[in-house]
């Protein structure tokens, strides 16, 4: 299932998408419930599956079995889905606007990919540091950045180089403490792509400075494009193994893959479980490739260009950056 958050009329409502079309998982799903002869379907529809994503994922699996029950029904009512009331359920993409399909409620950039590592460090002028290899690392970012795809990116005042990072998204949609690797991957939803923008100028001083993370450099307002949507795990056969794409203004900036992720996604969730419990909605990210960042392929982006990042399975997203 490919679930979005969708605004439509000025409303933002949660569905999922077939084909060209978008359905409205709440009123689909009250049209079910009616169906079964649930009197107060709305109420109950609204309560088991809120028009809100992070409301969703607080269902944990419920949740999804229900989602998949409203999938099934549409496919049986072959699309052709109103409201318990007669409320328009159905539209086309082309008639709404994708937004960012969850605002997070933490995200964690890990660290993953040994050759962007590398190449970090070197711009340092230093190597990886053995401890690199004992844990995941990684920073927690602000979800307040986060924009949806054709949304602009807003230039910084305080940089002159940004550039953008191509990262592979970790939905969690259970919750849990302490999760063993062999359970982990119980606890993912699905996956998303998501573009780390980083002021560059900034982040150098933020690093050489005090090494604990980048602050400025990636915190601040329209810093996080997520999207297009959240692909459920059955629909991945191998997280492990999918092609990561980059492309500026229609150009191939970078070409990876998340075969190349040295700490897999049950060392994520093993990690950041330890003594403290992970909540459905927060959003793990994997890093950038090696490559997969302007500044590795000897790039930087301008005002006016079009960043589309693309991740097997799970489609694109597509950002301007402008600067006002």
């Amino acid at each position: 299932m490919r679930l979005v958050t969708f605004e439509r009329l000025g409303e933002e409502r949660i569905g999922f998408v077939q084909g060209e079309k978008v359905f409205d998982l709440t009123l689909c799903y009250a049209s079910l419930l009616r169906k079964e002869g649930v009197a107060v379907a709305m109420r109950v529809a609204q309560a088991l599956m809120p028009p809100d994503m992070l409301g969703f994922l607080e269902g944990e699996e419920r949740a999804l079995e229900e989602a998949e029950r409203v999938r099934e029904f549409v496919e049986e009512k072959e699309g052709e889905v109103e409201g318990p009331n007669g409320e328009r359920a159905v539209w086309p993409l082309s008639e709404v606007k994708l937004k960012a399909p969850l605002k997070p409620r933490l995200m964690v950039d890990f660290s993953t990919f040994e050759e962007h590592v590398r190449m970090g460090f070197e711009k340092l002028g230093m190597s990886i540091p053995q401890e690199w290899y004992q844990v995941p690392v990684g920073y927690k970012m602000n979800p307040y950045s986060v924009i949806g795809p054709e949304e602009p990116v807003i230039w910084p005042s305080f940089t002159q180089i940004l550039d953008y990072e191509l990262e592979f998204g970790i939905v969690v949609g259970k919750r849990g403490k302490n999760v063993s690797k062999e359970d982990a991957m119980d606890y993912v939803l699905g996956y998303t792509i998501v573009n780390d923008i980083s002021a560059r100028d900034m982040e150098f001083i933020e690093l050489k400075a005090m090494p604990l993370g980048p602050l400025k450099s990636k915190d601040f307002d329209n810093a996080t494009p997520m999207g297009p949507c959240i692909v459920t795990k059955d629909e991945i056969k191998d997280p492990h193994n999918l092609k990561m794409v980059a492309r500026v203004n229609g150009e191939v900036w970078s070409e990876a893959s998340t075969k190349d992720m040295h700490w897999k996604i049950p060392d994520l969730i093993a990690h950041l479980s330890k003594d403290q419990t992970i909540h459905p909605g927060t959003v793990m990210l994997s890093g950038t490739p090696g490559g997969g960042c302007g500044m590795h392929v000897g790039k930087l982006l301008k005002p006016g260009d079009v960043v589309e990042l693309e991740i097997e399975g799970i489609g694109v997203l597509r950002n301007p950056i402008v600067k006002t």
